[in-house]
C-alpha cells in the first residue's frame, strides 16, 4: 500500500486507482500501436518499397527542369534633370502597385513580345511563318512555366522561369526583364508623343481663337470710335467741364436776370434818370461828369449871364443833348442787359442739350467699355492658356529625348547548375514517407477490418467471461510429431508452465464446482484447441488427478495425427456406430501419462453418430473410471457438433488463437454456446508470439530458452 501511494504522488483511494488506469490505458494504447506495426511490418515495408521503386522510376524518366531567377525593384529614387513635371507621373510605389505591374509582367502582350524577341514559337515549328494558333500555344506554355511575385515586403520583384534547358530559362527571365524596362520607356515615349501632338494641335486651334479675340477688341474699338469719337475718360472729363460751364452759366443768366429785372422795375417806377444812377458804364460815366460840368457851368453862366443868354441857351442845348445821349446810353444798358440775359439762357439750354448729348455718348461707351472688358477678359484668359500649353509644349519636347523607367534590374539570370525538379532525393523522401504512412495506415485500417483479438482485455470484454489462461507458441511446433515432443520432455518449458497455470485456474484454485466433463472447442479450425486439450489431459495426472482425452471430433481429428494411438483399443467412430460395444473401448495410454481415446478414422456423419445416446453411455463411463473428462470438440461455427455435444459436459473451455480469430467470429461462437444452453467457463489464448499484443501478459516467460 505505501509503495502504491508513493508511486501516485500521495493519492490513495478512488483518485488513485483512476491514475493508475489512465496510466495502464495509455500503457495499453502505445503497446498496441507498436504490436500492430510489428504484426504488419512486412505490408508497411512492402508500401515503402513500392512507393521509393515507382518515385525512382519516375525520377529516372522524369526530364530535369531548370529555374532561372531575376529581379527587378521599383525605384522609389527620382531622377532631377530639370524641374518639369512628367506626362506620365512616376509611381507611387505600394502593395497594390507592385501587383499591378506583377500582373503587367505576367500578360501575354509582355511575353509575347519576348517570345518573338527570343523566337521561341519559331523553334517550335519548321515552317516559314509562325501561325497564330501556335505563337498562342507558346505563350500559354510560357506562361505556365512563368513565376513571378513579390520578394518579401520589399519593392523587389522576382522573376522566375522553368525551361528543360538551363541557358534558355535564363535568356528568357532576362529577356522578360529587359522588355518589361523598355516597355516602361516606350510606354512613357509614347504616352509623350501624343501629348506633345495634341498639344500642338490644341494650340493651332488656341492661336487661332487668341487672333480672333484680339480682331473683336480691334473691331469694337474702331466702331466706339467711329460712332463716339472720343473715349470714355475724354467724354467724362467733357462732360464735368459741361457741368461746370453749365453752373456758371446758370449764374450768369440769373445775375443778369436780376440786374434786369430791378432795371426794368427801376425804369418803370422811376423813369431813366433814376434808372442812371444804377446803372453804368464808361459812356455814361463820361456823359455824366459832362453834365455835372456843363450843369456847373451852366449854373455859373445863368447866374452871370441869365437865361436868355446864347451861352447859357448854349449850356442848355449841351445838358439836353448830354441828357438825351444818357438816356440813349441808358436805353441801350438796359437793352445790353436783356441780351446779356436771353445770352445767358441761350447759352445755358445749349449746354444742357450739350450735356445731354455727352451723357448720351457716355452710355454708349460705358456699354462699349463693358463690351470691350469682357473682350480683353475673354482675350487674355485665352493668352494665358495659350501661353501655358506653349511653355508646356516646350517642356514635353525638351524631355521627350529622355524618358526614365521605374524600375531597374537588380539580379541577372545565370543559367543554373542543377536542376529544380525533379528534386530527386526530396522525392524520394517524400515517397518513403508516404509508402510509410500508406503501409501504417493500410496496417490499421487492416487491423480495423478484420478486428482480431490481440489481447485478453478484448476477449475478455467481447465474451464476459473470464481469461483463464494463456498458452505462448511453442517454438518446436513446425516438428512432426511436436506435441509428443514436448509432452515427453521433462525440461523447462514456457508453453507446459502455461498449461499447468491453466491447469490451476481450472482445478487447484477452485474449491467448489470442478468441471468433471471438460469441453475445449473454438470458433475456427487451427485455433490449438486439440493440441491445448491434450497438454492439459497430460499435466493433470502429474498433481494426482487422473484424466482422460476424449477426442470427438470425427471430421478431422488432429489428436490421431500427432499421437501414437496404437495402443489403443477400438474406435469411438465404430462404437457410436454401434459396430462394437463399450467394453470393446479402451484408451491408449503414452508413455508421459496421457490416455486418449480418439476416433481411428473420419466419419462424415459426425452429427448424427453424436446425437447417438451410445455417447451419454461412453461420457459417464469414462466420467467414473477418470476425475476428469476432457472432451476435444470440433470448432462452434464449422459444424453444430459442439452444441451437439454441450448436453453431456458440465462446462466449456472456448480456445481463441492469439492475433488470428476475428472478434465477430468469437462473439458468434459465444452466442452460439449460449443459445444451445452450453456453460461457459471461460476462454483461453493459445499460439502466443512474441510479437503479439498479449505477449506482454506472459512477461514472466523466458522465450530465449
Amino acid at each position: 500500500m505505501r509503495r502504491a501511494v508513493a508511486e501516485n504522488g500521495g493519492m490513495t483511494g478512488p483518485a488513485a486507482e483512476a491514475e493508475n488506469r489512465r496510466g495502464t490505458e495509455a500503457t495499453d494504447d502505445l503497446g498496441f500501436i507498436a504490436d500492430v506495426i510489428r504484426r504488419r511490418k512486412w505490408l508497411i515495408l512492402a508500401c515503402t518499397v513500392l512507393a521509393l521503386g515507382g518515385m525512382y522510376a519516375y525520377v529516372k524518366q522524369a526530364v530535369p527542369v531548370y529555374a532561372a531567377y531575376s529581379q527587378v525593384i521599383l525605384d522609389t529614387r527620382q531622377e532631377r534633370v530639370t524641374d518639369v513635371e512628367q506626362i506620365v507621373s512616376d509611381l507611387a510605389v505600394s502593395n497594390s502597385v507592385i501587383a499591378g505591374e506583377i500582373v503587367s509582367l505576367k500578360s501575354n502582350t509582355l511575353i509575347g513580345r519576348v517570345v518573338d524577341k527570343l523566337n521561341l514559337a519559331g523553334e517550335a515549328t519548321s515552317q516559314a511563318g509562325v501561325p497564330p494558333e501556335l505563337r498562342d500555344r507558346v505563350i500559354q506554355k510560357v506562361t505556365a512555366n512563368l513565376t513571378v511575385a513579390q520578394v518579401g515586403i520589399s519593392y523587389a520583384i522576382g522573376i522566375s522561369y522553368k525551361a528543360n534547358d538551363p541557358k534558355q530559362a535564363a535568356r528568357f527571365a532576362n529577356a522578360l526583364a529587359e522588355e518589361y524596362i523598355a516597355d516602361q520607356v516606350a510606354t512613357k515615349r509614347a504616352s509623350t508623343l501624343r501629348a506633345t501632338a495634341w498639344l500642338q494641335k490644341r494650340l493651332g486651334e488656341l492661336s487661332s481663337a487668341v487672333e480672333a479675340a484680339d480682331q473683336a477688341i480691334l473691331d469694337l474699338r474702331a466702331k466706339t470710335a467711329d460712332e463716339v469719337g472720343a473715349n470714355q475718360e475724354t467724354t467724362a472729363q467733357y462732360l464735368v467741364d459741361l457741368n461746370s460751364r453749365l453752373v456758371a452759366t446758370a449764374s450768369e443768366r440769373s445775375d443778369a436776370r436780376v440786374r434786369y429785372e430791378i432795371v426794368s422795375q427801376r425804369l418803370k417806377d422811376s423813369g431813366l434818370t433814376a434808372v442812371a444812377h444804377v446803372v453804368s458804364s464808361p459812356l455814361l460815366e463820361t456823359l455824366q461828369r459832362e453834365r455835372i460840368d456843363i450843369a456847373s457851368e451852366q449854373a455859373q453862366t445863368d447866374a452871370r449871364l441869365g437865361r436868355r443868354h446864347p451861352d447859357t441857351v448854349r449850356l442848355d442845348a449841351r445838358v439836353k443833348d448830354l441828357d438825351e445821349r444818357t438816356e440813349a446810353e441808358v436805353r441801350r444798358i438796359i437793352e445790353s442787359m436783356k441780351s446779356d440775359v436771353d445770352v445767358a439762357t441761350q447759352r445755358e439750354a445749349a449746354l444742357q442739350n450739350q450735356i445731354k448729348d455727352i451723357e448720351k455718348r457716355l452710355v454708349m461707351l460705358s456699354a462699349a467699355a463693358v463690351k470691350l472688358n469682357q473682350l480683353e477678359r475673354e482675350a487674355s484668359a485665352m493668352r494665358m492658356v495659350y501661353e501655358n500649353f506653349l511653355s508646356r509644349l516646350t517642356e514635353t519636347n525638351a524631355q521627350s529625348d529622355f524618358q526614365r523607367p521605374d524600375a531597374r534590374i537588380v539580379t541577372v539570370a545565370v543559367p543554373p547548375t542543377a536542376p529544380t525538379s525533379p528534386r530527386k532525393k526530396l522525392l524520394l523522401m517524400v515517397a518513403g514517407v508516404f509508402g510509410l504512412s500508406l503501409g501504417i495506415a493500410g496496417a490499421f485500417l487492416h487491423e480495423a477490418v478484420t478486428s482480431r483479438v490481440h489481447a485478453s482485455g478484448e476477449l475478455r470484454q467481447i465474451t464476459a467471461c473470464p481469461v483463464l489462461g494463456m498458452i505462448p507458441i511453442e517454438p518446436r511446433r513446425r516438428k512432426r510429431p511436436w506435441l509428443a515432443d514436448v509432452l515427453s520432455r521433462g525440461d523447462y518449458s514456457p508453453y507446459l508452465d502455461a498449461i499447468s497455470a491453466l491447469r490451476a485456474q481450472l482445478f487447484d484454485v477452485r474449491s467448489v464446482g470442478r468441471p468433471k466433463v471438460l469441453m475445449l472447442t473454438s470458433a475456427l479450425q487451427g485455433e490449438g484447441k486439440s493440441s491445448t486439450c491434450a497438454a492439459l489431459a497430460a499435466v493433470l495426472p502429474r498433481v494426482s488427478i487422473s484424466a482422460v482425452l476424449l477426442d470427438l471430433d470425427l471430421r478431422r481429428s488432429m489428436t490421431r495425427s500427432v499421437l501414437d494411438l496404437s495402443s489403443q483399443q477400438g474406435c469411438v467412430v465404430d462404437y457410436l456406430a454401434g459396430r462394437i460395444e463399450l467394453s470393446e473401448l479402451k484408451p491408449a495410454e503414452l508413455p508421459f501419462g496421457l490416455r486418449v481415446l480418439a476416433p481411428l478414422r473420419s466419419s462424415p456423419n459426425s452429427a448424427d453418430l453424436l446425437a447417438s445416446p451410445r455417447l451419454g453411455e461412453l461420457v459417464t463411463m469414462l466420467s467414473r473410471q477418470f476425475n476428469v473428462v476432457l472432451i476435444d470438440a470440433p470448432p462452434v461455427l464449422d459444424i453444430a457438433d459442439a452444441l451437439v455435444l454441450s448436453r453431456h459436459v458440465d462446462t466449456t473451455l472456448l480456445v481463441v488463437r492469439s492475433g488470428m480469430t476475428p472478434k465477430t467470429l468469437v462473439t458468434s461462437a459465444i452466442e452460439r454456446l449460449e443459445e444451445a444452453g452450453a456453460p461457459v467457463i471461460g476462454t483461453v489464448m493459445t499460439q502466443v508470439g512474441k510479437g503479439h499484443t498479449a505477449a506482454r501478459e506472459l512477461y514472466r516467460y523466458d522465450y530465449a530458452r
